[in-house]
């Protein structure tokens, strides 16, 4: 019997609690054709999750979680001003290696979360609390502020809780995929824990 991949993840923020599981369900059925389970996600605030030996405890807890084929999926936003390169970012973020037996992919949203709803803007149009005319910028991860970028596109005030998952399961995945690098990465990490089954590597 083949079993099911099981996606464990740590957030930063409490929006990001439910959108980031409709986020990995999508994507893992609509870009991968196939369907995983994921976890519940652990919160992990964003001081926290800047501290290695935090993030090893709360990578450990959800990799318990992993019985079979799947890991761990780390998405923290890349908005620290010292931050230039999100992949040099979670290089430094990963775990040592032998900390775990299940995979790991760590995930750096440039600089926000909500800059992969920037990418797919036109899509959210369907949606009460946006405006008709949103349309995704040319580069939605050039400058920070993806939050007030938004909210201009909307009739109503952004708030997390609120619109995070509505809009993670709303938005255009290929659309997003094609104009947000960072998001390639989400997607590919996705892919990379669907496709494996223990053997204890850490991509680094």
């Amino acid at each position: 019997m083949t079993l099911t991949a099981v996606v464990a993840p740590i957030v930063e923020g409490h929006g990001e609690v439910q959108a980031v599981r409709e986020l990995i369900s999508r994507i893992a059925l609509e870009l991968c054709g196939t369907w995983t389970e994921v976890a519940p996600p652990f919160r992990l605030d964003s001081s926290k999750m800047r501290k290695s030996d935090e993030l090893a405890k709360a990578v450990r807890v959800q990799a318990a979680r992993v019985k079979g084929p799947g890991g761990v999926l780390v998405l923290r936003d890349g908005d620290d001003d010292d931050v230039d390169c999100p992949v040099e970012l979670a290089r430094q973020l990963a775990p040592e290696t032998g900390l775990v037996t299940v995979p790991v992919e760590v995930v750096i949203a440039r600089h926000e979360y909500e800059a992969w709803f920037l990418a797919a803007a036109d899509s959210l149009r369907s949606h009460p609390a946006v405006r008709d005319d949103a349309s995704a910028p040319a580069d939605p991860e050039a400058r920070r502020g993806a939050k007030s970028q938004l909210e201009a596109m909307m009739c109503e005030s952004y708030k997390e809780t609120l619109h995070q998952a509505k809009f993670s399961a709303l938005i255009d995945l290929n659309a997003a995929k094609s104009r947000s690098r960072s998001f390639r990465r989400m997607v590919h990490a996705v892919e990379c824990l669907l496709e494996r089954t223990h053997g204890g590597h850490w991509d680094r």
